[in-house]
């Protein structure tokens, strides 16, 4: 009886065992390589990653480390429906939607430089002159601390036109110019191709020519949706409706790809950041 009983007990770890191992599937070689990467992406503004948030949320859920920095504190931003004065006030809730928009992509918790919003331009040549040194430094460090492979930003027209925009663009691209990095190894810009703009957007961004954009990352439903939900968390800027409309021109304007000019623009295309 004991004999039989010790045979069961035995065949009953066996199985248990088995099933542990089953489930304790070692992960692939790709999984592996994206755990090592790192992507940067840099912007003005607490909201401004919204312009890239699918590609963001894609590489996320592929086990990239993906982080998030922002420039300014956004406390200028005043809008009709939330009824939040600039200032301190305003710059808080940003900073709270920030950190919501980076939990629902499955990004790393924000990084904000905390600049003051339109980086005091409007005080003269000299305290804007010192938020840009700044910046300069802090975008440094981070290439120096985070090692990121890749690092996104927007290309000269910001997108929007903006001077923030405009700004952290020239930063970053000077400071990845000052020297042969080993990493970040590229830089690449977020734009949409010229033609791609539905004629009836409520809002005319600035387009590049498709023949620069040589990096073209497909994107599926499932990352603008990511993105969507991210983009809702920033309500002291957006109406639900705004949001709504702005996801599917984005939509729209993307079919399916995202797109980047790398800053060495070269023939071949590819449809990976790495």
């Amino acid at each position: 009886m004991i004999m039989k009983f010790n045979q069961v007990a035995s065949r009953l770890f066996i199985m248990v065992m088995a099933t542990m191992l089953s489930q304790c599937t070692p992960p692939t070689d790709n999984q592996n390589l994206n755990s090592s990467r790192i992507i940067l992406a840099i912007f003005a503004h607490p909201d401004d990653e919204a312009t890239v948030s699918p590609v963001l949320a894609k590489y996320a859920a592929e086990g990239v480390k993906v982080y998030l920095a922002i420039a300014t504190d956004g406390r200028l931003g005043i809008t009709d429906h939330a009824k939040i004065p600039a200032g301190d006030s305003l710059a808080a809730a940003r900073t709270s939607e920030l950190i919501c928009a980076a939990e629902k992509l499955g990004i790393e918790p924000p990084i904000q430089f905390g600049l003051h919003d339109q980086l005091k331009m409007g005080e003269g040549y000299g305290p804007l002159h010192d938020q840009l040194n700044t910046m300069r430094e802090k975008v440094k460090e981070l290439f120096i601390t985070l090692k990121p492979d890749v690092i996104i930003t927007w290309g000269a027209s910001g997108w929007t036109g903006h001077h923030d925009h405009r700004l952290v663009s020239t930063v970053v691209t000077e400071v990845f110019q000052s020297q042969a990095w080993d990493k970040p190894a590229q830089l690449y810009y977020s734009a949409i191709p010229t033609g791609n703009l539905p004629a009836d957007s409520p809002m005319q961004l600035a387009t590049v020519d498709s023949k620069f954009l040589t990096v073209r990352v497909p994107i599926a439903e499932a990352d603008h949706e990511k993105a969507k939900d991210s983009w809702l968390c920033h309500k002291s800027q957006y109406t639900p409706e705004v949001v709504e409309g702005m996801n599917e021109l984005i939509k729209a304007s993307l079919k399916g790809t995202a797109y980047f000019q790398p800053l060495v623009v070269t023939s071949e295309q590819k449809q990976s950041l790495f």
